[in-house]
């Protein structure tokens, strides 16, 4: 059938569920042409007359009648299993030979998620050769529903969850419950799900799983992926953090997506996935809602700030001409009566086990550097090799300097009452919670994103790095060293906030 009707029959006012046309027949003795479509609902008789009137136009002069069949499916979870590993078997029995009904999960909703937990060989050639878009076309026409498959290495993910896991103490327990807020008017725009409440971001830094989080876009990226299907990456933040998260929409949400724009306020339900090393948002859902005014985030109980510091101390950092860092422009307003506390580490790593290395730190008092806070940390790890040529910073530099545990309330009094801001500010902030909860120490400042900032004002650039955005505003950068970092990224967000005429909150 023509895709334009197939179009037109989907719009018509009656449908009680979705529609798919799967073939016709032609009976010549009768002149009757018979259309087949499955819907996930038992239609009404306007509907079947309905298409009969839309196809009739284009009915060849030899056919006097039309017929309709709507065949009622239902997705059902086993049924889809059984669907998934049988083409799998059937068009890549070789590679696929091993993988059974347990090794696939599926989550109803629009579209429906079907995820493969694999071996990594196998992984690996269901990802390299994009066996997921034929498993989703293949349920596509047993189905009605829309379908997302993706796919997950097991061998992997079992690292990461070994990785994960801890015996919390008690003290721990009482800090899993985390702040949520309450937004208002949520306006179904991608399904039904109108909840209303949703997660800090601050809070998300050490999630896993599903989750509903919200605020407002402050950037929206489309990209496509290798089989030319688009997906976009939105960033938003609700002023205790900025996150970005990444979403795949189907044919029916396409035009959905074009509704959002930077400033939208939104509440999203999605999934916090490991991918390999990193940490991921899938987003699932997005629907509008009205972010709640003059939102102050709640206080939860935390570790009084120390009266002094007892190891490392801040210290006064006087600059020349500090109007701009680098030329003679004046602060933007917004900056005055605002603190900001610009931070960077080094770790022996970017996986969840490794330590923080080296902390670098100043901070910021009306849009001007008043002081900084410097020190190598003893991650009581060797430091690979690789990693000691990329910072310079050696297992003997380290030896002899404080332990994260030493450093941590000096650096807890350093930020208290400031907005904390780094460049990539969710690897940072990992570091930063992981290391601190154990110590009593919680950090719910608010928080800016440099790189989330960045994506959204500045163009003709190759990438977002620190080091490539340095070379963009003629800022002096010596890479990889914790201090260095930090001030060159305190000097990077003066100048995108110059662009962008504002803070984000």
């Amino acid at each position: 059938m023509r895709s334009d009707l197939v179009t037109e029959i989907n719009k018509i006012p009656y449908l009680k569920g979705k529609i798919r046309y799967i073939r016709a027949t032609v009976s010549r003795s009768k002149k009757v042409l018979t259309l087949y479509f499955n819907s996930s609902a038992a239609e009404p008789v306007e509907v079947y007359e309905s298409i009969s009137d839309i196809v009739r136009p284009y009915l060849p002069a030899s056919l006097s009648n039309i017929s309709v069949d709507i065949t009622k499916i239902v997705t059902v979870e086993e049924f889809v299993k059984t669907a998934v590993v049988k083409f799998l078997k059937d068009k890549h029995h070789i590679a696929c030979a091993g993988i059974e009904e347990k090794d696939v999960s599926v989550k109803l909703g629009d579209p429906v998620l079907v995820n493969l937990s694999l071996e990594t060989t196998v992984y690996e050639f269901f990802i390299g050769r994009g066996i997921g878009d034929e498993v989703k076309e293949k349920l596509e026409t047993l189905f009605v529903d829309d379908f997302f498959v993706d796919a997950t290495d097991a061998g992997r993910a079992a690292v990461d969850a070994e990785k994960l896991r801890y015996v919390p103490t008690e003290r721990e327990r009482e800090q899993v419950v985390r702040r949520t807020l309450k937004v208002d008017e949520v306006a179904r725009l991608f399904d039904d799900d109108t909840t209303d409440t949703a997660t800090y971001i601050a809070d998300s830094g050490d999630m896993l799983g599903s989750v509903y989080l919200a605020g407002v876009i402050t950037n929206i990226t489309e990209r496509t992926t290798k089989t030319d299907k688009p997906y976009y990456v939105i960033e938003f933040n609700d002023r205790t953090g900025s996150i970005s998260g990444t979403i795949f929409p189907n044919k029916d949400k396409l035009p959905k997506i074009k509704k959002l724009a930077v400033g939208s306020e939104i509440i999203i339900n999605g999934e916090f996935q490991m991918r390999g090393e990193y940490r991921n948002l899938r987003i699932y859902a997005i629907n509008l809602c009205s972010f709640p005014k003059n939102f102050v985030p709640k206080e939860r109980p935390k570790k009084p700030v120390p009266s002094e510091y007892s190891l490392i101390k801040p210290q006064k950092m006087v600059i020349e001409n500090q109007d701009n860092f680098l030329e003679d422009k004046s602060v933007p307003e917004c900056f005055k009566g605002r603190t900001f506390v610009v931070f960077d580490f080094e770790t022996t790593g970017t996986d969840m086990d490794d330590k923080i290395t080296e902390v670098g730190a100043v901070k910021m008092v009306d849009g001007k550097v008043v002081s900084y806070f410097s020190s190598l940390i003893n991650p009581g790890k060797h430091i690979p090799n690789e990693v000691q040529s990329l910072t310079g910073i050696t297992d003997e530099m380290v030896s002899s300097a404080p332990s994260f545990e030493d450093v941590c309330a000096d650096f807890y009094k350093y930020c208290y009452g400031a907005t904390l801001v780094a460049h990539n500010i969710e690897f940072d902030s990992r570091f930063l919670k992981k290391q601190s909860k154990p110590l009593d120490y919680i950090y719910d400042n608010p928080m800016m994103d440099t790189l989330a900032i960045a994506r959204e004002v500045v163009y003709g650039v190759a990438n977002y790095k620190l080091n490539t955005l340095c070379d963009k505003f003629g800022i002096p950068l010596v890479h990889h060293r914790a201090y260095n970092d930090a001030y060159a990224t305190a000097q990077l967000f003066i100048e995108i906030i110059r662009i962008k005429g504002s803070l984000p909150f």
